[in-house]
């Protein structure tokens, strides 16, 4: 039975406003025990919430399955990611996932038994899988209007009375759909609900589906439609209205805090900088951009300055007398979290990144943790650039020995892969044979050429608190199914196999079935006999002795001894 370690429950529930079931503590059945009696002593949760969602959550599992097997280009397996509960409805931005690619966000009220049903809750596991992968509300929708043609009557019914009972922010939305539930069950779709008759009238063909529905159903669906996006609106206008300023305006306060307190970093916005660490007094580009932010979005914004200086002033302390820092050799992206300014070599935070909303609302839960943890990575960068983190001395005859043993690995699974998906590869093959030499050298390349990602994370531990490393962590072990074209899924193989060995910097008790179980690999790699089973546990282990191999340059690098990394299994 897994056990929820103390950590790790603060960690799960350290936000008052929402609360994280961890991919660790999900199994096909539902929550683990221990997580189960957390959630009870923590009382965040109605009587009965535990007992729904794990009903919920078993019957998703056996319904993805069984239309992942009947529609494989419509429904993908089932898997396991985090379950993000909101318990403040207001307070959460809607529609974001609190761990990028691997979080699904539910309102407390998706299982409480008052304000739900079964079958509504069951049709909420499918729905947030599709929005974390579309990152579209009305797309959603669309794409899993088929859903509901396999329900019975019963089924249908049940689903109709728990949107009815909900009161989560877009709930109007799920009401409209619960009205629409006659029309949408007679779709037309080739699989599940055939068309029998020969159509008297135009068929209209829903978007990026195989549903159809009569031309003369198009109001109805646009009604619906509008609709949903009327209720997606409204819930993130209520979210706004939470944070509306009322009373004072705080950005004088803020500039007269920063231009005393010098966080060392750089603030941007679209004009480029508006605030630099060293002209501190210099506030009136920065009064500007503040505009008339609030008390709460005042305070995040600070927090998350506080953040850049503590760990960016961290890293600078433990530099070597005389240490100078290098060029930015790479040309990193100016986007993001915070990220490092390519001409003075200072990490910026721009105000107004694309998808935040930093001027106008507080940083969501979790987000301060990855931002702590990208400030630093973007540090590790520059020094891995440098060379402060490369390969020891007295591993450099190992590290080109293994090397070659992946390089022949990665040759062989190539040439192992069945008739079908070698045809698919065959000109991806061709491309890195005349690159680099062989396949294998090509495929390992993916790695290697990734590694100051994991030179970054290795500096990373001697400045992150646990919880900045496992926010890192459960952002970056991800699927990358549909991140490249299909034909490069030897490439993808690789690079998921290199981002696997992330987890040996967690407090994720079993490393290997936390991956496996939420990235979709064996359906993807294995099922698919793209890498053969008794060939996974040398890929994970070779590509895990590159990593291992890899040093700090303690002459330039001075910080406390951090224990090394753990090792995880392969098997």
């Amino acid at each position: 039975m897994s056990t929820l370690a103390a950590d790790v429950a603060d960690y799960c529930f350290r936000d008052d406003s929402m609360f994280v079931v961890p991919i660790e503590h999900l199994g096909p059945r539902g929550m683990t025990v221990s997580f189960r009696q957390e959630l009870a002593s923590r009382e965040r949760v109605a009587a009965g919430w535990s007992d729904n969602f794990d009903a919920a959550f078993a019957l998703y599992q056996e319904r993805a399955a069984a239309l992942a097997a009947r529609l494989p280009g419509e429904w993908m397996p089932p898997r396991l990611q985090h379950c993000c509960v909101i318990t403040q409805p207001t307070r959460v931005r809607p529609f974001f996932q609190p761990f990028n690619q691997s979080a699904w966000l539910f309102y407390a009220d998706d299982f409480a038994p008052a304000t739900s049903s079964r079958e509504r809750a069951t049709y909420l596991f499918f729905h947030m899988e599709r929005m974390g992968l579309l990152r579209d509300v009305s797309q959603t929708l669309v794409r899993n209007l088929s859903y509901f043609l396999t329900l019975s009557d019963e089924q249908s019914n049940d689903f109709a009375d728990g949107c009815r009972r909900s009161t989560r922010p877009d709930a109007a939305g799920f009401v409209a759909l619960a009205e629409a539930l006659p029309w949408i069950r007679g779709l037309t779709h080739p699989v599940l609900n055939p068309s029998r008759l020969v159509a008297m009238t135009p068929a209209l063909a829903l978007a990026n589906t195989t549903l159809t529905l009569p031309q003369a159903w198009r109001p109805r669906f646009d009604v619906l439609m509008q609709a949903w996006a009327a209720a997606a609106q409204s819930a993130v206008e209520q979210f706004h209205q939470t944070y509306a300023r009322r009373g004072k305006e705080r950005g004088g306060e803020l500039c007269r805090w920063i231009s005393e307190k010098q966080p060392r970093l750089l603030l941007t916005d679209k004009s480029g900088i508006v605030w630099d660490f060293e002209r501190p007094e210099d506030t009136v580009a920065l009064r500007k951009a503040l505009g008339g932010v609030g008390q709460e979005t005042a305070d995040s914004l600070r927090r998350d300055w506080q953040a850049i200086d503590r760990l960016s002033r961290a890293f600078l302390a433990c530099l070597a007398p005389g240490t100078r820092l290098p060029e930015v050799h790479s040309d990193p992206g100016q986007n993001g979290l915070s990220y490092m300014h390519r001409e003075r070599q200072v990490i910026a935070y721009n105000l107004r990144e694309a998808g935040m909303e930093r001027l106008k609302v507080p940083a969501p839960p979790y987000e301060r943790l990855m931002l702590g943890a990208r400030t630093i990575h973007e540090w590790g960068h520059l020094a891995a650039d440098a060379g402060w983190i490369h390969v020891a001395p007295q591993r450099r005859d190992i590290y080109d020995t293994q090397t070659r043993e992946l390089c022949d690995l990665l040759d062989r699974c190539a040439q192992d892969l069945p008739s079908k998906l070698g045809a698919m590869v065959s000109p991806e093959l061709i491309n890195l044979r005349g690159k680099h030499g062989s396949v294998g050298r090509g495929l390992a390349r993916v790695a290697l050429d990734r590694m100051s990602d994991f030179q970054s994370n290795l500096l990373a531990r001697a400045f992150l608190s646990a919880d900045e490393t496992d926010t890192y962590v459960r952002n970056n072990v991800v699927s990358r199914f549909g991140a490249s074209r299909p034909s490069a899924v030897l490439q993808r193989l690789v690079r998921s196999a290199f981002e696997y060995q992330y987890l040996r910097f967690s407090r994720i008790a079993d490393p290997l079935a936390y991956f496996l179980d939420s990235t979709w690999f064996r359906e993807e790699y294995l099922h698919s006999g793209v890498i053969r089973g008794v060939d996974l546990a040398p890929l994970l282990s070779l590509v895990g002795a590159l990593c291992d191999a890899q040093e700090i340059d303690p002459q330039i690098l001075r910080f406390p001894a951090v224990p090394a990394p753990r090792h995880i299994a392969t098997t």
